[in-house]
């Protein structure tokens, strides 16, 4: 979570040093976050949330993934 906030504080000056993509990025993985996070809403959400982030390496932000699936992809 360090990290992911480390990231996302980074992003003004990504724009301003017009690094479009790794700001696009970042605001992609709190897309992800807010999705994963909102499940928890639903009853059994946590069982279903957990299921999906087993299931797909999609739906975790980018500082939740191993450095060895990173390499992969």
């Amino acid at each position: 979570m360090k990290q992911e906030y480390h990231e996302t504080k980074q992003i003004p000056k990504q724009i301003i040093n017009k690094e479009y993509k790794a700001a696009a990025e970042q605001v992609g993985d709190i897309g992800k976050m807010v999705f994963v996070a909102s499940l928890w809403i639903l009853p059994a959400g946590g069982v279903a949330s957990a299921c999906l982030l087993k299931a797909s390496d999609k739906f975790r932000p980018s500082a939740f993934k191993n450095k060895d699936d990173a390499v992969k992809e």
